[in-house]
């Protein structure tokens, strides 16, 4: 695994449990929802541009992402 994926991953789970912990959603009704609308696929295509932020400003993006699509959370 390179230092990129193991940032990625670093990310991906960060930012799942500030989700868990702001939305206070268990942790496997957050898994559906970051599954169901491929967040993690959204960290690591992004993450590029996700880093040069806080993982605050990576979950303020995905909640938009999440809004633009429907979900209320």
């Amino acid at each position: 695994m390179s230092q990129e994926q193991i940032n990625i991953a670093d990310m991906q789970c960060r930012v799942f449990r500030m989700a868990q912990k702001k939305w206070d959603m268990p942790a496997a009704q957050c898994a559906v929802l970051f599954q169901k609308y491929k967040i993690m696929d959204f960290i690591s295509e992004c993450y590029d541009i996700l880093h040069l932020n806080s993982y605050q400003c990576a979950l303020d993006d995905i909640e938009e992402l999440l809004h633009n699509r429907g979900v209320t959370i």
